[in-house]
């Protein structure tokens, strides 16, 4: 090889370095520099809710670890579309995340002919925080001991009995539409304004069966001092809940179902690989903080962290469930 020759090659591969450099440097720069003004948190749910309360917890950790404000933006209202569609608008540059639980993301597609965004393609997952476990409980009046004794108990009384959810088209109420499509349980949904409504009702005997998730359900079946006005049956998660160790999973009571509402972070499509990464990983480093995992067990969040991929196969699947669900239950869609 003549030196000119060589000397060719040797600056070819200096270019080539060069420009690989320049492509690197740029995403390196841009994922240290992230976050460098205050982040938006989009909550899909009102300020005192559960969601709410979760993104701000979270929140003020991240604020912490970024060094910048993360401010929570509330959006509730058409099940949580108000706060999909804002978050779809949004700029993909990492300044805008939405703090979303499960009912925008997975199932208003089925509910809504026009929901105002596409959630397979206007989202990019970034991280689970967590699920919220379904459960299922009767007034103590109900003679039925266990979930497969209740479903016995409805089938003998032939579509006479009723249960009580917080709303109408929500988890609940699907959760209970699930266990009639699989059980021939047959029993009539009664949807309430809320969850202290809905739970007072079934304790006075004007409804014999209530499913909600685990906070509102506390109160009521007698987990702490006061005497329990409900008496639980089964949780519909796939092992037992820490804290409700002597309550049995649906499966264990021979029916294998397995639905509950879930809490995450999504941004919008587009947005950059290296903050979805940043995200991820400092949202899962607070959520193994005993003080937060403490907090979030008292607000009914169980199966903290994932990672992106996970999360992803996770709303996927999801998606396919409650597309059954809400077919097989004939819920037209508003």
């Amino acid at each position: 090889m003549t030196l000119n020759r060589r000397n060719a090659m040797a600056s070819l591969s200096l270019l080539a370095y060069g420009l690989t450099t320049c492509a690197v440097l740029p995403n390196l720069a841009f994922a240290q520099a992230w976050p460098d003004k205050p982040v938006k948190l989009m909550v899909s749910a009102a300020a005192g809710s559960a969601p709410d309360i979760i993104a701000r917890l979270i929140g003020e950790q991240l604020a912490q670890a970024w060094g910048k404000a993360v401010v929570v933006d509330n959006r509730p209202g058409a099940g949580g579309n108000l706060g999909a569609q804002a978050t779809a608008r949004a700029a993909p540059d990492g300044y805008t995340l939405w703090f979303a639980h499960a009912t925008p993301v997975v199932m208003n597609q089925y509910l809504f002919k026009h929901p105002g965004f596409d959630a397979a393609k206007d989202f990019t997952p970034v991280v689970r925080v967590g699920i919220n476990p379904m459960m299922i409980a009767v007034n103590p009046s109900v003679s039925a001991k266990d979930l497969k004794e209740l479903i016995a108990l409805s089938k003998s009384k032939g579509g006479k009995m009723s249960f009580a959810t917080s709303g109408a088209k929500n988890i609940p109420h699907l959760v209970g539409e699930s266990l009639n499509q699989m059980t021939g349980a047959n029993m009539l949904n009664i949807p309430y304004k809320g969850s202290q409504q809905a739970a007072q009702d079934v304790a006075a005997g004007m409804a014999e069966v209530y499913i909600d998730a685990v906070p509102p359900m506390i109160p009521w079946i007698g987990t702490t001092t006061p005497p329990a006005r409900l008496k639980p049956l089964a949780v519909f998660t796939h092992q037992r809940l820490p804290g409700f160790e002597s309550l049995p999973t649906a499966k264990e009571s021979g029916t294998d179902l397995v639905l509950q509402g879930w809490m995450g972070f999504l941004a919008p499509a587009g947005t950059s690989t290296q903050v979805v990464d940043k995200v991820n990983r400092d949202v899962n480093a607070i959520l193994k903080n005993p003080d937060v995992i403490s907090k979030l067990k008292l607000l009914g969040t169980y199966e903290l962290g994932s990672t992106t991929p996970e999360f992803d196969t996770f709303i996927k699947d999801e998606r396919r469930k409650w597309e059954q669900v809400v077919k097989q239950a004939k819920i037209e869609a508003e």
